[in-house]
């Protein structure tokens, strides 16, 4: 070559968050802000900056006990809601001892499959999870890290501290019932 490939210094990495819901139950509707916030660090007590800029969906998969024996089944359910696709329904019910599971990705054609971005269609919701209590969530994603960001009014509230690395709830905190597993969570 007589010169160098054009180079793109932005850093992007496949990544996959897992949630909990513990004892809450109940239906769960995620946005592309939801995404977005996923992973943010604190710059002051009451101030944050998102560690995403760019998010984009690749799968979600849920696992859901069965219940005890002689309770009704345990079903999970997921619909997708991005634009130019059909409204699309995925759920499992637990048999026996087999846990109930969903493992979906995006429908073809769907908003869904786009990259979210940081400031665009956030509002833009992606898809909705009816859950019982205690099932895991795992959210496949390809991540854009941010180049420069304005810190903005998130999801820490007062008490954050400077430089720390904080994991969202997928619902947002102020719900705060789908909590992410291995990262500290907001306070």
């Amino acid at each position: 070559m007589i010169q160098p490939p054009p180079f793109i210094p932005t850093l992007q990495l496949p990544h996959k968050f897992r949630f909990v819901n513990g004892a809450n139950s109940g239906t769960f509707a995620i946005t592309r802000a939801r995404l977005l916030n996923l992973l943010c660090t604190a710059t002051t007590a009451v101030t944050t900056v998102r560690l995403i800029q760019a998010i984009r969906l690749k799968r979600v998969q849920i696992w859901a006990n069965p219940t005890a024996l002689g309770a009704p089944p345990t079903t999970i359910q997921l619909e997708w809601l991005g634009e130019n696709a059909p409204s699309t329904v995925v759920s499992d019910t637990s048999m026996g001892v087999r846990p109930a599971h969903v493992s979906t990705s995006p429908p073809p054609s769907s908003s869904n499959r786009w990259w979210s971005m940081s400031g665009q269609l956030e509002s833009d919701p992606l898809f909705t999870m009816v859950l019982p209590a205690n099932c895991v969530i795992d959210v496949s994603t390809e991540v854009r890290t941010v180049e420069q960001e304005t810190p903005f009014a998130g999801d820490i509230p007062a008490g954050a501290t400077v430089g720390q690395f904080y994991g969202d709830y997928l619902d947002g905190i102020t719900s705060g019932m789908l909590a992410p597993v291995g990262l500290v969570t907001i306070p």
